[in-house]
């Protein structure tokens, strides 16, 4: 066990040609590229840079809250700005951060529409904002006059680790390595970020300490199973110590990769996946440069708003400027750039469509409200929004007993939210018609609980009020004492010849009042098992019972007979 143990943490901090899988585990954010601005990280390596000095961040829009440094530009020759200013150089790289920005929330299926301010976001969203910046506006080497030629700094790998801790990044594999890096084409030039710690001179970028808290928890939990499996632990309880022992290989497996021979692939998870720079694009109509000075033409781009067609955003959107500048520049006050460049500019989507381009059809909200209605039971709301795992739950709870059922109602219904795939929902749903609609659903399953319910219920109370008088009414019946008519108890035993001897016979010879009955009752009597005279009969028949004396009266004492009386008229 140990040695499995130790295998694994050095196969999480080794160079690895070859992904493992893990069976728990659930991906998150797993898209190509994994790290924001990583395809911007193998281009700006093969260009060259100037110092670009300290008042360069003056011209800084998108980046202005996230670079607190003095950046290196491209070099004149190589770059593509409209002009060689220094605003319009700097406009350049702040173009290409919110532009990897933009993509990269698109490919996390959120919309940057939302986000369009980064400074007020979430940690999520910060990480990303801070990636792309840092990845194309690189750090100048300290003591660099203006234009003087620099080297190209790479993030800081404790950024990219901050990304990936902050958004969850989970590849169920060892694909997400930050440093020491070895992926497939298009990114096999890129070894890894810089293993530099923030702040440093020889990285750009910097992270607090809440971006390096995933490294520690791992060796943590490492060390505290390793010591769980040391003979010198002892627990109160072998049960306890299995519990604990149990506990920590469950985190482990959930939070460390894969370390399985089973399922060995050559390329991550990530990598596998189709990239949503490629996916983002658009065809345009004839073939464009790849930049002013190259004579290669390309077939695909991106952002058809800065295309010469008409056609822009697929006919379903509205090319729009995107408000994500870190100085907080609102869309009707564009920022004002020396030489007349233009602003940075995005596709606007219409309420049906979802992606860059706007070329994804989004999901309806009308449909989700409806199904979280009538089918929100059985989950089929969670399954609309491509939600298999909380789908599968619902259902097999019963929409959480109810509870999780109108949860969800109320939680569709008030505004369209994020799907698994293609965004938002589209907000087809008017609110005062989900208020009317949510009043009306809440007074039917009212009805459903306490109408139909309710008179389930007092129906059965009934029925058993019913059973009980009847039970009652039966116990009284049997304490009464029933008078019986003289005819109807002839030829019946009394209780008072029971134990004792037969009556001397009477005119016939029966027994008790069976002498006294009548000759209805003896004809009646006959072959009747149940009748009193049958079996006195059928017993007097039997020879052996005959013969044993029980048939046998006693004869009664007969008295001496008294002689005559004397006649008065002798005396």
């Amino acid at each position: 066990m140990k040695e499995l143990l130790f295998a694994c943490l050095s196969l999480s901090q080794a160079v690895v040609e070859e992904y493992s899988t893990n069976a728990i585990c659930r991906k998150n954010n797993c898209i190509n590229p994994v790290f924001p601005a990583l395809q911007g990280v193998v281009s700006m390596q093969e260009l060259k840079w100037e110092c670009a000095g300290s008042n360069a961040r003056e011209h800084l829009d998108f980046c202005a809250g996230a670079v607190h440094y003095d950046f290196s530009l491209i070099s004149k020759s190589q770059s593509n700005a409209s002009n060689t200013t220094l605003a319009a150089r700097v406009k350049e790289l702040d173009d290409l951060a919110s532009t990897a920005y933009f993509y990269h929330l698109a490919g996390m299926n959120l919309e940057a529409w939302d986000f369009s301010s980064p400074s007020k976001g979430d940690d999520c969203i910060q990480a990303v904002w801070k990636m792309a910046c840092f990845t194309y506006l690189p750090k100048s080497q300290a003591f660099c006059k203006s234009g003087d030629s620099v080297s190209y700094l790479m993030p800081c790998g404790d950024v990219c680790r901050s990304y990936t801790s902050h958004c969850a990044v989970e590849c169920c594999d060892e694909s997400v390595q930050c440093t020491d890096s070895n992926f497939a084409p298009p990114y096999e030039s890129f070894t890894g970020y810089s293993k530099a710690h923030s702040p440093s001179s020889h990285c750009t970028g910097s992270v607090s300490g809440a971006g390096r808290a995933g490294v520690p928890l791992r060796a943590v939990l490492v060390l505290a199973l390793l010591g769980l499996l040391s003979p010198s632990f002892e627990a109160p309880r072998i049960r306890g110590r299995r519990f604990i022992l149990g506990l920590c290989l469950v985190l482990v497996a959930v939070s460390l990769q894969g370390c399985n021979a089973l399922g060995i692939k050559d390329k991550g998870a990530w990598e596998s996946k189709p990239g949503y720079m490629t996916t983002f694009t658009y065809v345009p109509a004839a073939p464009i440069p790849l930049n002013k000075t190259a004579s290669t033409k390309t077939h695909v781009a991106l952002n058809s708003c800065y295309s010469e067609e008409d056609l822009k955003c697929s006919g379903h959107g509205t090319c729009m400027q995107f408000a994500g500048f870190g100085n907080e520049t609102s869309v009707s006050t564009p920022p004002i750039i020396e030489g007349g460049a233009k602003p940075i500019l995005f596709c606007q989507c219409e309420r049906d469509y979802f992606d860059p381009e706007c070329r994804t059809r989004r999901k309806s909200q009308r449909t989700a409200f409806a199904l979280s209605c009538f089918a929100g039971f059985l989950g089929l709301d969670r399954f609309y929004l491509g939600q298999m795992g909380a789908g599968s739950a619902k259902l097999a709870s019963l929409g959480g007993a109810g509870i999780w059922w109108a949860r969800d109602v109320v939680w569709i219904g008030s505004g369209p939210i994020y799907t698994a795939e293609t965004g938002r929902l589209a907000a087809d749903l008017p609110h005062w018609l989900f208020v009317l609609l949510a009043i009306a659903w809440a007074c039917l399953v009212s009805y459903l609980i306490f109408g139909v319910m309710g008179f389930i219920w007092h129906q059965h109370r009934l029925l058993e009020k019913a059973l009980l008088q009847a039970e009652r009414g039966l116990h009284d019946f049997a304490k009464q004492q029933v008078p019986l008519e003289t005819q109807a108890m002839l030829g019946m035993p009394r209780r008072a010849s029971y134990h004792l001897l037969a009556p001397p016979p009477g005119p016939e010879d029966y027994y008790g009042t069976m002498a006294a009955a009548a000759p209805q009752v003896k004809l009646a009597a006959y072959k009747n098992p149940m009748s009193s005279f049958f079996c006195y009969a059928k017993a007097n028949e039997d020879p052996k019972l005959k013969e044993s004396g029980a048939f046998r009266r006693p004869t009664a004492a007969v008295p001496p007979p008294r002689p005559d009386p004397v006649p008065s008229d002798l005396l």
